[in-house]
């Protein structure tokens, strides 16, 4: 009989309504489990005791400037423990964190994001672009939206979240390796 599964080097939770930032939580999970590391993902609810020494990526959808209740709630609950491991922290809304003039004012939402920032010290944070549906903006914010630049439709960048998932997983892979040369 097979023993128990061993620890995760990296739990992977997310909040989700319509599914863009499970996907940018999923596509994260897989680029830490191709580079090596054993990973869990979870949705927040669904995340009861942190698993020990494993680090944490969680993300959550931004909506009205403000994370779901869900993601609020599990900060409130593991804050404590995020702080004592490595964490990295992203959001997923309107505009990602990469455009010119819009980019750094996505860095500040949710509301609460510099409260958790000092209180957690992720490693980094990173806001991505999501799904933008017609159906779920009224007209005036879509105008808004256009004007500002942005199109409806599937604004995730793939290839930004590959990436920031290569340097997290670069830095897990070192902190593991550093591990072993102590012991």
């Amino acid at each position: 009989m097979p023993g128990p599964d061993p620890a995760p080097d990296v739990l992977v939770a997310f909040a989700s309504r319509h599914g863009a930032t499970r996907g940018v939580a999923e596509r994260i999970a897989a680029r830490l489990h191709e580079s090596g590391l054993a990973v869990v993902l979870h949705q927040v609810e669904d995340v009861g005791e942190l698993p020990p020494d494993c680090a944490v990526v969680f993300g959550s959808p931004v909506y009205d400037q403000s994370w779901p209740p869900e993601f609020e709630d599990f900060v409130a609950r593991h804050g404590r423990s995020l702080a004592q491991r490595p964490a990295w922290l992203f959001s997923v809304g309107t505009f990602g964190d990469r455009r010119r003039v819009i980019g750094p004012l996505m860095r500040r939402e949710p509301r609460s994001i510099e409260q958790v920032r000092v209180t957690i010290r992720p490693r980094e944070y990173r806001v991505f672009a999501g799904v933008i549906r017609r159906e779920q903006w009224p007209l005036p914010s879509r105008m808004l939206f256009h004007l500002f630049g942005g199109r409806l439709g599937d604004n995730r960048d793939w290839t930004g979240i590959d990436e920031w998932a290569e340097t997290i997983a670069e830095a897990l892979v070192h902190r593991a390796e550093l591990g072993r040369v102590r012991r």
